[in-house]
């Protein structure tokens, strides 16, 4: 491994683990207790005014469907959600996003730009480019990597 890549490893382990850092700080000292995949399913939900099904949603978060079954169940009774029979197929749940989900969601989506904002303090417009350029490419990389694994195990 060469020297870029043991220094990017290193910073990139350790600003992954202090991402989970800051989210598990962040529901201790909340109210309720909402992971990063529950506000990921509120704002994915957010997306489809009709909502989506529960395996829809799964398939989405990469989660089986029982364990979407149970983050739905959480998020309807905190009342950010609403379960409903599927119009077309009535064995299916249709999963949309009530008016408390969009308040919150607004809420969680002004959280992070804020946080964007200040994380990107004292950097100049170029430098927010390269970064900005950068973590494309890297989100590229993830994303090309999970769809390589979970199509090696279909």
């Amino acid at each position: 491994m060469n020297d870029f890549s043991q220094k990017f490893n290193g910073i990139l382990a350790e600003a992954y683990h202090n991402a989970l850092l800051m989210e598990e700080t962040k529901r201790k000292y909340s109210k309720a207790s909402f992971s990063f995949r529950d506000r990921n399913a509120i704002a994915y939900l957010l997306r489809y005014e009709k909502g989506r099904t529960v395996s829809e949603l799964a398939e989405y978060l990469k989660i089986s469907r029982p364990s979407t079954t149970s983050l739905v169940k959480k998020l309807e009774k905190h009342g950010l959600v609403a379960r409903h029979s599927d119009p077309v197929n009535d064995r299916n749940t249709v999963v949309t996003v009530t008016r408390k989900g969009r308040m919150f969601s607004a809420y969680q989506r002004q959280y992070r730009e804020e946080m964007a904002e200040a994380a990107c303090e004292g950097f100049s417009e170029e430098e927010k480019e390269v970064l900005y350029k950068g973590f494309c490419k890297l989100n590229d990389f993830f994303t090309d990597s999970i769809k390589s694994s979970v199509d090696k195990h279909r």
